[in-house]
């Protein structure tokens, strides 16, 4: 099934103007610069500073699983190597392909994000935003024939447990600091 996803997108989406797009959005979640930006300005803000704290936490210890235990735990070979693909649009990423990290941690970013409290129009654009961008990341990972549809599929779940228990953990660390302060 993941083949037959991976070739009905090259046979069917592939074209000179979503390629672009698709490169775009997978440079987005390159070293996941565009969610620490996310937590650096919600920590900025004082009323939303646990979010943005919560959002780098769940980046760095998604990234860290991912390499350091998930990949190589599997090995799974990626798709373009499994198959001869040489259509390529990005460098040949190295490591394996299960899970996809650009999935997981921009899952976990999102996730993170989405826990705001409600806030008006700003925040649930905020919201939308997360989600969109990491469901366009995680999608060109397969457009882009380097991740295979269970490895993204599984990198958003594993990301969204993860962000939650971020947010979790570090709101439950402040409200303890906060306790000792009293």
């Amino acid at each position: 099934m993941d083949l037959a996803i991976l070739e009905f997108v090259q046979e069917h989406l592939r074209g000179p103007a979503l390629d672009a797009v698709m490169l775009a959005a997978t440079h987005l979640g390159d070293l996941a610069i565009v969610w620490f930006l996310a937590a650096a300005v919600l920590a900025a803000q004082p009323k939303r500073r646990v979010y943005g704290i919560a959002v780098a936490v769940a980046v760095l210890a998604t990234a860290a699983l991912g390499m350091l235990v998930l990949k190589p735990l599997f090995g799974r070979v990626r798709p373009f190597e499994a198959t001869g693909f040489m259509g390529l649009l990005i460098p040949p990423p190295g490591g394996s392909s299960f899970p996809s990290n650009h999935s997981m941690v921009s899952f976990a970013a999102a996730t993170a994000i989405c826990c705001l409290p409600k806030g008006g129009r700003g925040v649930t654009a905020a919201k939308a935003g997360a989600v969109t961008v990491a469901a366009l990341i995680a999608f060109s990972r397969v457009y882009l024939y380097v991740h295979y549809p269970t490895d993204i599929l599984a990198g958003a779940a594993i990301g969204v447990a993860l962000g939650l228990a971020s947010v979790w953990a570090v709101k439950g660390i402040g409200e303890r600091l906060g306790r000792r302060k009293a």
